[in-house]
Formats: C-alpha cells, structure tokens, sequence
C-alpha cells in the first residue's frame, strides 16, 4: 500500500474516497477541503441527508472537474468517538466494495481526521483487510493519502512494517 502527501488538486487516481463522521460539523479535513473545491457538495448531500456519516453509508459523486479524480465516494465512519480498529475495518470494506462496483481501479483513500487512525494499532494492515475484504478479488489499487507530513511518517513506517 503506497501513502502520499500530496494536494488533493494533483492526485492522479479515478477516485478520491472521503470517511465522513456521523458527529463532525462542518467537515474537516480533507472532506472540508473538497466540500470548498466543489462549491459546498458534500455539505449538501448531508444537509438533503441522503447520507449522514453512519457507518455504512455510501455516496457518489462527481469532481465536476475541479480535482483529477473523476469521482467522490463519501464514505461513513459513525461517532468519532465510537472509531475503532472494526469501524475502519468495516468502512474500508464499504468503500472498496463501493470503488470495485462503480468500476475503479485506482483510487485514494482519505479517512483520518486528527490522530484517529494512529489509536488503532496496526492501522495499514486494517486498511488492507477492509480493502481485500470489499474488492472481493477485483483488482484495486488504493493508496493512502496524508493530512500532513507527520501523519505521512506514521503511515508510512507502519505501511513497512
């Protein structure tokens, strides 16, 4: 699994898949900074509550050419609070399966805010059990994208690991 830090307006993949928490408002992150990008179309599929960060929920949406990635899969993780090793496990799942069903083959995954994905102990190899478990043995590249550079080092030391 490869970790990046690079700006969301560079990504070369088909897909950029966002975790969305049920209790966090207004998005943060990487999800605040593509709902900014796209004129505020992530806010307005939560406020329409066609999802609203439950795990388990799925949306799609297009980039409307503002980023490479063609497509935006918001992904729900439930309470922050609640955020454990099966909850990342389960919506990593949910997006892989969501990626491999819309036909993508590469994609960028986004799902941390603050240091949640470093409470879990071995958080890329958790990644990579959801991902194996929801691509169903479809081929499907994800790699993983970092807020920051201190986030970058911890994912990457544990993507070696």
């Amino acid at each position: 699994m490869k970790v990046l830090l690079q700006d969301i307006k560079k990504l070369e993949a088909e897909a950029v898949i966002v975790g969305i928490y049920e209790d966090v408002r207004p998005l943060t992150g990487l999800a605040g900074e593509l709902d900014w990008l796209l004129c505020g179309s992530l806010s307005a599929i939560l406020l329409e509550r066609r999802i609203n960060g439950s795990l388990g929920d799925v949306a799609l949406l297009t980039s409307q050419r503002k980023i490479p990635a063609q497509k935006i899969f918001m992904i729900g993780l439930g309470e922050r609070a609640g955020f454990d090793a099966s909850a990342l496990r389960a919506a990593v799942r949910n997006a892989a399966s969501a990626a491999v069903g819309a036909g993508i083959s590469r994609a960028v995954l986004a799902f941390t805010h603050g240091d949640d994905l470093f409470a879990q102990e071995e958080p890329v190899q958790t990644i990579q059990d959801g991902l194996s478990e929801g691509a169903g043995g479809r081929m499907l590249d994800m790699s993983l994208l970092a807020a920051d550079a201190a986030s970058y080092e911890k994912l990457a030391r544990s993507a070696k690991a």
